[in-house]
């Protein structure tokens, strides 16, 4: 089988990018025949994109920052951890351009690649352009929960979209809450939407057993903005215990593409009584030494997809606290729900998809704190701090041979 990946940005730095890769080099197993079509900028390395891959794709680029796309690539999300385009900053002429340029490059593709399947990520614009330009084909699509954020809060080709999505042959959901969106949102077939799930790359994620000992390590990881709850983080952690204070310190991993947004909370963290350190954007080798070395992954946010990076942080034998963001336990499942690793904050009510009520804002953080101060306890006083749970079953080889199944079932 030849698969055709799509993706409308860049295939690393985001949670939908690494979960794009994953499929890639776990599908590799499957199909020694794979291609991708990506957006990157005029400066990024295409050399570099084909090493991720092991120079086994073919890849074809839509570059922006040249010619009719003199702008940085569009972000599925408002707040990318590189420059990007807002969706809905987007103009008519800007969005006439990039479909153009992206049928250009695709009829490339299909010409040259002749792929079985195209897959594509994300129920938004590349993939309504997709579905639109050859209805004949078979196209299918993995939603990562942003695409609803944007359907939902902006009219950016809004029609288009709605109207060829629902004509995708299948389309995979991150888990079940996810794929009862889908239905609503989108009016997919129920009969089309697949619950796929999330996995991780365990052979780069996995506890190497390093002795923990002193400072009680906290880790965050992913775009510093204010929707991932990072403001009221630093508030709870001001807040906690103070028999604590001087015992624990935040790492944050990550960076955004709104200064304004990460300037106010970097200087809030400046501010903090606990020591919070800022270590930018970073590999998944580094990453995985910083969780290694990590005791408590915390994970705040209002609105996510499949956070990943969850399974990444058990691996690495961390102790979780997450907010219970819907979907989460049922993708988790019992057997991480029960093992003592795992606590789930609950969110604050929502004026708008990852906006929350002012007024719900005060609990959320006692509510945080409380559990910090719970996960500190559990590994300074039962000793515990190397205590995990075997999560390997979950990786990408496991999660691709899902997926190859069901698209063995469109032919």
């Amino acid at each position: 089988m030849k698969i055709l990946h799509i993706s409308a940005q860049k295939p690393d730095s985001t949670g939908s990018g690494i979960y794009l890769s994953g499929l890639i080099k776990g599908m590799m197993q499957f199909s020694s025949e794979q291609a991708l079509i990506i957006g990157i900028d005029l400066c990024d390395s295409i050399e570099k994109i084909y090493e991720k891959f092991d120079n086994r794709i073919d890849i074809y680029p839509m570059i922006y920052n040249k010619g009719v796309l003199d702008f940085d690539v569009p972000g599925m999300s408002d707040n990318m951890p590189y420059n990007s385009t807002k969706y809905s900053d987007i103009t008519e002429t800007q969005a006439k351009h990039i479909k153009e340029e992206f049928e250009k490059i695709l009829e490339n593709a299909i010409d040259d690649f002749k792929p079985d399947i195209i897959l594509c990520h994300h129920l938004y614009f590349v993939t309504s352009i997709v579905r639109n330009k050859y209805p004949n084909k078979k196209v299918v699509s993995i939603c990562h929960g942003t695409c609803i954020r944007q359907i939902l809060s902006n009219n950016f080709q809004k029609q288009f979209i709605l109207d060829n999505i629902k004509k995708l042959d299948m389309v995979f959901a991150l888990h079940k809450e996810q794929a009862n969106q889908i239905e609503k949102v989108y009016c997919v077939d129920s009969k089309k939407i697949v619950v796929l799930g999330s996995g991780f790359d365990n052979t780069i994620f996995y506890n190497k057993g390093y002795k923990k000992e002193g400072t009680i390590k906290l880790t965050y990881v992913g775009k510093i903005s204010y929707s991932k709850g990072l403001i009221q983080l630093i508030n709870a952690l001001d807040n906690e215990k103070r028999e604590f204070k001087n015992q624990i310190e935040l790492m944050i991993v990550g960076d955004g593409s709104n200064k304004e947004e990460v300037n106010y909370i970097k200087k809030l963290a400046l501010q903090s009584e606990v020591k919070i350190i800022f270590t930018g954007r970073v590999n998944q080798n580094e990453l995985s030494q910083i969780l290694n070395n990590s005791d408590i992954f915390v994970l705040p946010s209002f609105y996510e997809g499949l956070p990943l990076v969850i399974l990444e942080a058990l691996s690495c034998g961390n102790y979780v606290i997450t907010t219970d963001i819907p979907g989460i336990k049922e993708w988790i499942g019992d057997e991480i729900n029960s093992s003592g690793l795992i606590q789930y904050v609950k969110l604050p009510r929502m004026k708008s998809v990852s906006t929350p009520y002012d007024e719900d804002i005060n609990e959320f953080e006692q509510n945080l704190r409380k559990a910090i101060f719970e996960a500190v306890k559990y590994r300074c006083e039962y000793s515990n701090r190397g205590k995990y749970i075997d999560i390997s079953q979950l990786s990408w080889s496991n999660l691709s041979k899902k997926l190859y199944e069901n698209l063995c079932s469109l032919n």
